[in-house]
């Protein structure tokens, strides 16, 4: 996804020559489609045509210049006939009000985004309307099927609002959040954890046989380690099982050497030796899992900064309701823990870094697992499994004490709905008193803590402002 501002000034630069040769100067829009057709390079005057470039002929859109084929991709208007009609119509979109067919205004149309592929319309920025963030004063408008554009006013189906109402918000929806859901990517995170461990330790217990070979095979694919080590140099001589050489000193590893490596099961040693790290890989691995499990929760959720890529690719605009579209984005450009950051997700960096850094540990000790050979490998095989299921275990315990550290904030300060008792049946709090840091205490030490925690009152009180106060003032309040 790409805004049309970000586009309007970049150089347009052939890619058989290298030259600059054109600029960016507005976008051709079809209202009536709802797809961007091209980009105007020059007006033209009395006499002449209007330069112009359909989209078709755009080869890539960088964060800082428009690449084309050659300078023929740059047109004449009237030799596209769909893109002299809209040159023709004059249609401006800047400043269109946005309104649903049951009248409620949307904002002020300023820009839009749009597939670079497809040119279709993905969503418009508008400014003011019934969504507006309090900080920018902007919001997001998703594209509809239908749209009927005059010349002041544009009209969208009433559902579109729909649309734009954060699916996980307000107080009941963040407990939500932070504790059913929140438990739920504890435990996915774990299960997929242990999957993966589980997945290594059955391949290093299959391989016994192939001892220090197994290991390193059971972290990264054969195909991987290829990938690795062709053209790169060794930093030393290894030999074959026959004595010669297979590789020497300073040589630069061809595909015919890896080859030659594998056959003879030896690739894991060239992966070792020019530098392969299996600590990393497997806190890769783990960190992948983690973020792969976590980034759905991000579904419904309203985008509160620029989510893009390092060439100024979108994958979500502030105001945008995370869609199902949204969340693939970012897995294909690997912006997942972007995208949870950027609707306030913030637990699971925490989580992630703790996965990262225990998988790491695991890691570690596999990859000095791996210097032993003969029984010592079978032994070590089998408590490796037990450390890898350790760091499971670690992290589910971990997130649960995250979680219940966001449900406590969550909490305080906020009424119960039901009267709270300690073991000997006294009373902590009665029905309708606030949540207070002591109560939390005397919650845990009781082992109630729970109890308390799922009897916050969540819902609008339907009751007077002074009614809700405190028997006395902040310390903090302004007098």
């Amino acid at each position: 996804m790409r805004k049309g501002r970000d586009i309007i000034g970049k150089p347009v630069i052939a890619f058989d020559t290298g030259e600059k040769f054109e600029t960016i100067t507005d976008l051709i829009f079809d209202q009536i489609n709802n797809v961007l057709l091209g980009f105007l390079v020059d007006e033209g005057g009395w006499f002449t045509s209007a330069k112009v470039i359909p989209l078709s002929n755009i080869q890539a859109i960088g964060r800082d210049a428009v690449i084309v084929a050659t300078k023929d991709s740059v047109t004449a208007a009237n030799s596209v006939p769909a893109i002299e009609s809209v040159l023709d119509h004059n249609n401006i979109l800047k400043d269109t009000r946005i309104m649903t067919l049951d009248g409620r205004d949307l904002g002020t149309m300023i820009d839009l985004f749009f597939d670079e592929n497809t040119g279709k319309v993905e969503g418009y920025e508008v400014s003011g309307g019934l969504f507006a963030d309090a900080y920018s004063g902007r919001s997001f408008v998703p594209a509809p099927e239908t749209i009927k554009i005059g010349e002041d006013v544009a009209f969208i189906p009433s559902e579109t609002a729909d649309l734009m109402e954060e699916q996980v918000g307000g107080v009941k929806a963040a407990f939500q959040s932070t504790s059913d859901k929140a438990q739920e990517i504890a435990q996915s995170t774990s299960t997929k954890v242990q999957e993966l461990a589980q997945t290594a330790g059955t391949k290093i217990q299959d391989a016994q046989r192939n001892a220090t070979a197994a290991v390193t095979n059971a972290i990264v694919e054969p195909s991987e380690q290829r990938t690795f080590i062709i053209g790169k140099t060794a930093p030393k001589s290894i030999k074959a099982p026959d004595g010669t050489n297979l590789v020497s000193e300073g040589q630069l590893i061809t595909l015919a050497i890896a080859e030659r490596a594998e056959s003879v099961r030896m690739l894991d040693d060239l992966y070792r030796a020019t530098g392969g790290n299996l600590a990393e890989k497997l806190g890769e691995r783990a960190g992948n899992v983690v973020a792969s499990a976590t980034v759905d929760q991000a579904k419904g959720q309203r985008v509160r900064q620029m989510v893009q890529t390092d060439d100024g690719y979108i994958i979500a605009a502030p105001g945008q309701i995370v869609t199902p579209l949204v969340i693939e984005r970012a897995k294909t450009h690997g912006q997942q823990q972007a995208l949870l950051q950027a609707v306030g997700l913030t637990t699971t960096d925490t989580v992630r870094s703790q996965t990262g850094a225990l998988a790491s540990s695991t890691g570690d000790r596999l990859k000095s697992t791996a210097s032993n050979a003969g029984e010592q490998i079978k032994e070590g095989a089998k408590s490796i499994w037990g450390q890898v299921q350790d760091t499971a275990s670690e992290l589910k315990h971990r997130g649960d004490r995250e979680i219940e550290e966001r449900r406590i904030k969550g909490a305080l300060g906020r009424p119960v709905t039901r009267v709270i008792l300690d073991r000997q049946d006294q009373v902590i709090l009665n029905v309708a008193e606030l949540i207070t840091h002591q109560a939390v205490e005397i919650a845990r030490q009781e082992g109630v803590l729970d109890i308390l925690l799922s009897s916050v009152y969540t819902e609008t009180p339907q009751i007077s402002l002074e009614e809700m106060k405190a028997p006395e003032e902040g310390r903090a309040a302004l007098q």
